[in-house]
């Protein structure tokens, strides 16, 4: 989508990128939402101990969406790899796999930038900054969508939350979304929510591959440094 801002880094910058980004943390221009280098319970986990789970969804469930991420982790999660090698840097990696014909179907990961509490998901504000970043490498999709989540929060939808999509280019590269762009699906007619007070009652960030109307697409995904920035 044109209010989508893309910001293209090779490799070397990349690294670069990921650590000018925790120093932005630590003078309070960013909120490092998920760096990839955590783990509890031998699952990744975000940059403040929030949960990650791959999730999959299809119009057809004789055509399942399947993926394959950290193995023997339930419920399912994304694996941790090294981009360079002798490179301590970790980001997350899921393959996926998408089947036709179905109207829609998708594979994504889940995450939320803080643990739970009771059982139940913790609220974050980010309603104060103004874009939110990530550094991708994807094969096998043309785009993505990041898609903000807002649950037991007063404000929860079986879908439709807002959105964005990112057309992939090749190679690992920054992508930067500002947050003015996020917005429902048109389709979503009876439960219209402002973007910016999901925003302020912020407890998960979607990443998906997805098709609508679908061929088959398989590949892989690659994120880190999941960032909101002022």
């Amino acid at each position: 989508m044109k209010r989508m801002l893309i910001v293209v880094a090779c490799a070397a910058a990349f690294a670069a990128g990921a650590f000018d980004v925790r120093v932005r943390a630590r003078q309070g221009n960013a909120l490092v939402y998920a760096d990839f280098e955590t783990i509890a319970d031998n699952r990744p986990v975000s940059a403040r101990g929030g949960f990650v789970q791959l999730v999959a969804f299809q119009e057809d469930a004789l055509r399942k969406s399947t993926f394959k991420g950290l193995e023997g982790a339930d419920p399912p999660a994304p694996e941790l790899v090294h981009i360079k090698k002798d490179d301590p840097n970790r980001a997350m990696k899921f393959d996926f796999a998408l089947q036709a014909p179905n109207q829609w179907a998708g594979v994504g990961v889940e995450i939320h930038g803080l643990p739970d509490k009771d059982g139940k998901p913790v609220a974050d504000d980010v309603s104060g900054y103004k874009s939110l970043s990530l550094q991708v490498y994807a094969t096998g999709v043309p785009i993505l969508r990041i898609e903000v989540i807002s649950r037991g929060q007063g404000m929860d939808l079986a879908s439709g939350y807002p959105q964005m999509t990112f057309k992939v280019l090749e190679g690992f590269n920054t992508y930067k979304a500002p947050l003015k762009g996020f917005a429902q699906p048109a389709w979503v007619t009876d439960t219209r929510i402002d973007p910016k007070e999901i925003f302020r009652k912020l407890t998960a960030i979607n990443i998906t591959t997805f098709c609508d109307q679908c061929t088959p697409m398989q590949g892989m995904v690659i994120v880190d440094n999941v960032v909101f920035e002022k």
